[in-house]
């Protein structure tokens, strides 16, 4: 057991350097000999967790260490993940709580949900597909995958559904970066006048968004205060999931490495986006199927 706590802490010491590091580099931060260390780095090159530069002769973590990492990523179940956080946060919103991914054909696929206890509440379908660009989920998820593939799956498919859909793609645009900017994105009517919602996008350890956990509820109980404070919980329930799946969230960097550029001209409009992203409050919901 001795031994392998030290060569797992060789392991941790190799990936939180930021730099390769020799045997006396690894010896000092450690408190092992240099023969000590000397072995079990060894027994850890031949087996591909650790390289050697033949130049430096200095170590750095090697691709078996990735290898498993994507082994272990692939089989975590994100609806086991998630269902705990959602389960919280039915019990303090009492509104209807969903999961979504985005299919292979763009569209928002719902994994899992827990309906409101409300007398009026949306209606959704496990399996539905839903468009991404009028739901809060799907424009949460494109928000924080690259741009050209949110272009590729929205480029000629905004097709309006109520007078709040947009279906531009320059305003779209717009929209992804504030929902970039905010860390979620809302939706007020633009898929059906009567369901509104917010949505938070749950991030792998690529940092890409693979999943949106979302909050749905009747327009007409979507006012300012309860849409900001059903968006800040969605984003700490999202925050908890994405860790859970290997995000780290002291990557400052996010996604500015995917972040759109505005078009020429569009600085000014982004008001005028928002406000039509958001459309006006229903005054009257029933159960919605």
């Amino acid at each position: 057991m001795q031994s392998l706590d030290r060569g797992l802490g060789i392991l941790e010491e190799l990936s939180t350097a930021g730099r390769p590091l020799g045997i006396t580099d690894l010896s000092r931060q450690l408190g092992l000999s240099k023969g000590s260390v000397s072995r079990f780095v060894a027994t850890l090159v031949q087996r591909n967790y650790v390289l050697r530069d033949p130049e430096t002769a200095k170590y750095r973590l090697g691709l078996r260490i990735i290898e498993l990492g994507h082994m272990a990523a692939a089989k975590l179940d994100i609806r086991d993940l998630a269902q705990p956080v959602m389960t919280r946060l039915h019990a303090a919103t009492s509104e209807t709580i969903h999961l979504t991914v985005l299919s292979d054909e763009g569209y928002m696929i719902f994994l899992d949900k827990l309906d409101s206890n409300k007398g009026t509440r949306p209606n959704l379908q496990l399996s539905a597909h839903l468009p991404p660009h009028c739901v809060a989920n799907g424009k949460a998820i494109l928000a924080f995958r690259p741009r050209s593939e949110a272009e590729r799956i929205l480029r000629g498919k905004l097709h309006r559904h109520t007078k709040t859909t947009i279906t531009r793609w320059p305003e779209m645009q717009v929209v992804l970066d504030n929902v970039r900017r905010l860390g979620h994105a809302e939706n007020h009517g633009e898929l059906r006048d009567d369901v509104s919602g917010v949505a938070a996008p749950i991030r792998d350890h690529t940092n890409l968004a693979v999943a949106a956990l979302g909050i749905s509820v009747p327009t007409n109980r979507m006012t300012p205060a309860h849409c900001a404070k059903l968006a800040q919980l969605v984003i700490e329930g999202a925050r908890e999931i994405s860790q859970a799946i290997g995000y780290r969230f002291d990557d400052e960097d996010g996604m500015e490495s995917v972040k759109p550029p505005l078009p020429a001209g569009m600085a000014a409009t982004t008001g005028a986006a928002d406000r039509r992203a958001k459309g006006p409050i229903a005054r009257r919901g029933k159960e919605v199927s």
